[in-house]
């Protein structure tokens, strides 16, 4: 054997021995190690975000909420006249569809629209209007028909400022055999909601700081209870729970950061976000605007872009 084998098996053989001898003197004396352990620990100074518990360190995340102040008349005509302008570029441009879209959606609509010599869009049509933290925006269909009855909804989030079209999102598509229905500009806009979300958001968060809820969030029946008592249907039990168990008790992780008025159905959505961890959690408040009344709160974002019926 080689010297320098044997002096690596000599410091292999030492510190196997020093870890023995400490390993028994510490089990030994286990007992002494762990009341000084603990002496010295309470004579430190431990910042303060290694101590706070998860649902403070919540508290500390803030949602930017939308402005829900302004004339509703006057935003709903705002709306119409940028639709208006989109309506018209699209007639007079013949099928072009960048002038009403950004180029990349334009092309992608192209595509699906022209992929069968028989198809072609026939007209667009308003499915909503409202106003988010990036400004206001409507929601449209650009409706495709081909020689069947069915009917392809293309659907699309433009923002708007004036009768300037400023960018626009691809939403979703759908199919029926009845097109989308238009916001007929002689329907009368109704109480959109706006002046009272903020006072019901108050009432939802009142109904569920019970100090106890949290432990039985679990069990439904005590969310449809809540539920009922704020005039929401039963399905709104599932908001709730979602509300309550991603909100930091004080519910100042959230706030309503949008907002989308429709005729059909003749509802205001309101985007509820609660952030947690760094992550956002959606949730959609439903205002009647035939029943002057808050009615359902949806997990998800619910808006004329992922629902069938607008």
């Amino acid at each position: 054997m080689t010297k320098a084998k044997k002096w690596r098996l000599w410091r292999w053989g030492i510190a196997l021995a020093i870890i023995l001898i400490l390993g028994t003197v510490g089990f030994v004396r286990r007992t002494q190690i762990a009341a000084g352990l603990s002496n010295w620990l309470t004579q430190q100074t431990i910042p303060f975000n290694w101590v706070v518990s998860p649902d403070a360190a919540a508290a500390q995340e803030t949602v930017k909420g939308v402005s829900l102040d302004g004339n509703d008349a006057k935003q709903r005509a705002s709306a119409l006249a940028a639709f208006s302008e989109a309506q018209q570029r699209f007639i007079v441009a013949d099928q072009n569809y960048t002038t009403f879209l950004a180029p990349a959606e334009a092309k992608r609509l192209k595509k699906w629209v022209t992929d069968k010599p028989y198809q072609y869009i026939s007209d667009l049509t308003l499915l909503g209007y409202g106003r988010d933290t990036q400004g206001d925006f409507l929601y449209l269909s650009a409706n495709r028909y081909q020689d069947t009855p069915t009917i392809w909804s293309y659907r699309y989030r433009i923002y708007y400022q004036g009768d300037r079209l400023l960018s626009s999102y691809y939403a979703g598509r759908f199919e029926d055999t009845v097109q989308p229905q238009f916001i007929a500009p002689k329907v009368g806009l109704g109480t959109p909601g706006n002046a009272t979300a903020v006072n019901f958001l108050t009432q939802i968060k009142n109904g569920l700081s019970r100090a106890d809820l949290y432990e039985k969030i679990n069990d439904r029946s005590l969310f449809v209870g809540i539920a009922r008592q704020l005039g929401l249907d039963d399905a709104s039990a599932a908001g709730l729970q979602e509300y309550l168990r991603r909100s930091n008790g004080k519910f100042n992780n959230s706030a309503i950061t949008g907002y989308t008025i429709t005729d059909a159905p003749r509802v205001t959505r309101f985007s509820l976000v609660v952030k947690k961890a760094g992550t956002r959690y959606p949730l959609t408040l439903s205002f009647d605007r035939n029943k002057s009344k808050f009615t359902q709160l949806r997990m998800g974002n619910v808006n004329p872009g992922n629902q069938k019926n607008g």
